[in-house]
């Protein structure tokens, strides 16, 4: 039992430092690219790798085209400090044809929780913008509802979009910073946290949980025999120490 509760332990334990090492990749990635210069979107190198990520994530570049508003969708269970609310996704034309996704912001859900308080769009028409380019999340295989995505996956709005271009599935753009602007528009998502969180310190307490397994055993081993010894002969009976409560009960017998 010892031994399996061990192995069981060192696998939570390889698993904790598994995610500290992508939560760590994912934070480095952020630190690299975050504030970088923008450059122009066909210069970029984007190739994602086997685990769906880019060395590339987060990196500021610039774009121009048409916006489509009228083809607008919203991502929905999206909160932000504490407060439940959606994602804005709007397809830009982009001057090769082709179609990029830009999620514009965060918008506050409504009184209902199902559909936002409100969902200020940009104004159909030729715009430039400065971006941070994102991997796609993954399909949650969740049912369609008109109007919103579950997860930000260009692919999925691909039929929906192809009477205007073809859409850009492997990356979509983080809003920065758009002309002409708007004074009502989605709240700009902050900074992603730079927070590795706890698994560093998960994956010590597995560790050390395992090793106090093996140290409950060789104390329960020399405790089982000592008692036979004892009961044997071979060994002088160990006195138990008074407590605070033995104490008190001598007391009381003296004096009845």
């Amino acid at each position: 039992m010892v031994v399996l509760f061990s192995i069981a332990t060192s696998l939570l334990s390889w698993w904790q430092f598994s995610r500290r090492e992508e939560r760590v990749e994912r934070i480095d990635q952020v630190i690299a690219n975050y504030d970088k210069t923008p450059i122009a979107f066909d210069s970029i190198t984007w190739r994602l790798n086997d685990n769906g990520l880019t060395d590339a994530e987060w990196t500021p570049v610039t774009v121009s085209g048409n916006y489509l508003p009228e083809q607008a969708v919203i991502v929905r269970n999206r909160p932000l400090s504490g407060q439940a609310g959606f994602l804005q996704l709007v397809p830009l034309v982009l001057d090769n044809g082709e179609i990029l996704m830009i999620e514009r912001g965060w918008i506050q859900a409504g009184s209902d929780i199902t559909t936002p308080s409100s969902n200020p769009l940009p104004e159909p028409g030729r715009h430039e913008l400065v971006v941070r380019l994102r991997a796609p999340e993954p399909d949650l295989g969740r049912p369609s509802v008109e109007g919103q995505l579950a997860s930000i996956n260009p692919a999925e709005l691909s039929e929906i979009l192809a009477p205007y271009g073809e859409v850009i599935s492997d990356r979509y753009g983080r809003l920065v910073a758009e002309s002409p602007g708007y004074d009502n528009a989605p709240f700009a998502m902050p900074m992603p946290s730079l927070n590795e969180g706890n698994h560093l310190s998960y994956a010590l307490q597995w560790i050390l949980f395992g090793l106090m397994a093996f140290a409950a055993l060789f104390w329960a081993y020399r405790n089982d025999r000592r008692i036979r010894l004892e009961e044997q002969g071979l060994l002088v009976p160990k006195v138990r120490k008074k407590t605070l409560s033995d104490l008190d009960n001598e007391f009381e017998d003296l004096n009845q």
